[in-house]
């Protein structure tokens, strides 16, 4: 019997932490969203419509980049402080590629890295 493969995704608006668990989590890489407070201010001198138009394109763009990342797995934990992992969980939910996936959300305080490492080992552990 082959393995389940795991990982879970730590996110905002803005960061992804991708971490993957197979006896332990480890961190496997960092996804940033283009839209920060800098590219922000630079869009909103072409005008606020413009800034609406390019943030969304932007976190359509970051989405994506997680649901690359997330592809050859077999359960998904998303987590985390903000609706950024409601959002993801919904693409995913439309995504043919994660039918089979077992997609788990759970709402988070802010934590460290420390703190996401033990919160996936903890979640995937009990599993």
């Amino acid at each position: 019997m082959e393995a389940i493969k795991k990982a879970a995704v730590y996110m905002d608006h803005f960061k992804a932490n991708i971490i993957e668990y197979t006896n332990i989590a480890t961190v496997i890489k960092v996804i940033k969203s283009e839209f920060n407070h800098f590219e922000k201010e630079k869009i909103l001198q072409k005008g606020e419509s413009h800034l609406h138009n390019k943030e969304q394109d932007m976190q359509d763009i970051f989405y994506k980049n997680i649901r690359e990342e997330l592809q050859d797995y077999d359960e998904v934990l998303l987590f985390g402080a903000t609706t950024a992992k409601t959002e993801l969980c919904n693409i995913l939910k439309n995504d043919n590629n994660f039918t089979n996936v077992e997609i788990i959300v759970k709402n988070t305080d802010k934590l460290s890295d420390e703190e996401q490492i033990v919160f996936v080992n903890d979640c995937f552990y009990i599993n």
